[in-house]
């Protein structure tokens, strides 16, 4: 009695067909990605520049940091929490 598999799985299996196409092929396949940015995205980025008293805030926060100054205020943390949650 013989017996037949099912088929062949050398032929199935995707890692062994993508290693045997030829170099060209993948280059091409890479050579088509494309980057979109939509008419929105770039308002913001070009909206988005920071202001004098936003840098100072982050530098004044940077400094307190590395001091070990820096507290946080868990009650004003959870009330942004909360009001995000509840309003949104």
């Amino acid at each position: 009695m013989k017996i037949n598999g099912y088929g062949n799985i050398h032929n199935t299996n995707p890692y062994k067909n993508q290693v045997n196409r030829p170099q060209e092929q993948l280059n091409q396949q890479m050579k088509q990605d494309k980057l979109q940015i939509s008419k929105e995205a770039l308002e913001m980025q070009k909206t988005n520049v920071q202001s004098k008293e936003r840098l100072e805030k982050i530098e004044r926060l940077k400094s307190e940091i590395e001091a070990g100054k820096y507290e946080v205020q868990s009650d004003k943390v959870a009330e942004r929490f909360f009001d995000y949650w509840t309003k949104s």
